[in-house]
């Protein structure tokens, strides 16, 4: 027979358990004082049928769950897979988190999070403690779905949710008004291509974390290395140029997911107001071989294809952050010096003054002198500002050559920008 196991190393523990998802719910109730208490929990689970009956685990050292615990009533909070800002917020240890999100009472009188997927209504039964967790068992008095969307899960330290292929058809709003939006750019990035020689594209976004090459265009001997609406991944420091000159809320959100570190967060930050500040992004090639290259455009394609777990996507981006060309913040080019430049982008700006797409050129001729790095940067600005005028329905401002955007075209047109959230 064989000798149980005795000891697990705790590390082991969790890397193997993290391939297991959870959903993940916030658990509410009121302390003894009446204040509002909640705590995520990714151990939730139903228990009997009959009896109702669900429980949580939290830890035994949890100081949280020490307040929740003398609730009289609980309201278990199943989120949603568009709540993960809601679930960091729940996270946090601020006394007054609750004053900033959207609540009501629930039946039982605990706190019940608006535009969650479903609701449970139960009050506390037996508490079991097993090894350092206790097993919190609750009666279930009323239960409904408020809401019929896919949930929010936690897998291998990552928050994400899932397409359940066959229930669900999903579209994807935004991309398609990029897809539109990029139209108006076309004949832009066509004549950029041809007059310099190289690849024109435009990018917009896809969701919040992903670009996507709506369309793009080759002048001279540029190969087609890059497909239409293939995903790009928005994760620092990818992603510096989108994000430039992204709304307040969506920048904040892509400096979070670069971690704690406050002087890493610092660097980010003078990166973006760098790039606001020239106008445009550019980045110098590495003194790298083609293998490079070559790895990169590897694992350009493995994201491309989707399916990474967590795990894998961090080391993907990681490895891709590090062979990406650098960014130059200088600014300023010399005439007399020469540059490798492997790309240059520069956004186009509704007329709220956020980013609607970026512009990009790419397979520039190697060593250049700088009086045509700055020539190229002038086309590429130049371009963007015919485009805006496009979008607020100038387009016989200087460099624009599209007609007015019409209400309700597609096409080469889009609705409005104000529909497009622009």
């Amino acid at each position: 027979m064989q000798e149980p196991i005795t000891s697990i190393d705790p590390m082991r523990y969790r890397e193997v358990m993290g391939h297991y998802p959870t959903g993940v719910t916030v658990v509410t109730g009121f302390n003894e004082a009446g204040e509002p208490v909640g705590m995520v929990v990714g151990t939730f689970t139903s228990v009997s049928l009959d009896p109702p009956l669900v429980a949580f685990l939290p830890t035994t050292s949890s100081r949280t769950f020490a307040r929740l615990r003398t609730s009289q009533a609980y309201c278990i909070n199943v989120l949603a897979h568009d709540q993960a800002a809601l679930c960091r917020t729940m996270s946090s240890s601020g006394p007054e988190k609750f004053s900033t999100l959207d609540w009501t009472p629930s039946p039982l009188g605990a706190p019940m999070l608006s535009d969650a997927v479903a609701h449970i209504h139960c009050v506390p039964a037996d508490t079991i403690e097993a090894g350092d967790h206790y097993i919190q068992l609750c009666a279930v008095s009323a239960m409904d779905v408020s809401r019929q969307v896919t949930p929010l899960l936690f897998f291998q330290g990552g928050y994400g949710g899932f397409s359940p292929h066959g229930m669900t058809a999903r579209g994807d709003g935004e991309l398609i008004a990029g897809l539109r939006l990029a139209d108006l750019a076309r004949t832009q990035i066509e004549t950029l291509a041809d007059d310099l020689r190289c690849e024109a594209a435009v990018m917009v976004a896809a969701n919040e974390d992903e670009l996507t090459t709506a369309a793009v265009a080759h002048g001279g001997r540029a190969l087609m290395r890059e497909l239409i609406g293939e995903r790009l991944p928005m994760k620092p420091p990818l992603g510096e140029a989108y994000m430039a000159w992204a709304p307040q809320a969506a920048t904040e959100r892509w400096l979070a997911s670069a971690g704690k570190d406050p002087e890493a967060a610092k660097t980010l930050q003078n990166r973006l107001s760098k790039i606001r500040d020239h106008g445009y992004a550019a980045w110098e090639a590495k003194l790298a071989d083609t293998g490079t290259r070559q790895d990169l455009e590897r694992l350009m394609a493995r994201y491309a294809t989707g399916g990474l777990t967590p795990a894998a996507e961090r080391s993907l981006l990681s490895r891709m952050a590090e062979l990406m060309p650098y960014y130059s913040d200088s600014g300023e080019f010399d005439d007399s010096q020469t540059y490798d430049i492997a790309g240059l982008m520069t956004p186009v700006l509704g007329s709220d003054g956020n980013i609607v797409m970026l512009l990009r050129l790419a397979q520039l001729p190697p060593a250049s002198p700088g009086r045509d790095v700055k020539t190229w940067i002038a086309r590429l600005r130049s371009a963007a500002s015919a485009v805006e005028a496009v979008l607020r329905g100038n387009p016989d401002e200087p460099g624009s050559s599209a007609g007015p955007v019409q209400p309700g075209m597609q096409s080469k047109s889009v609705q409005s920008t104000a529909d497009l959230g622009c």
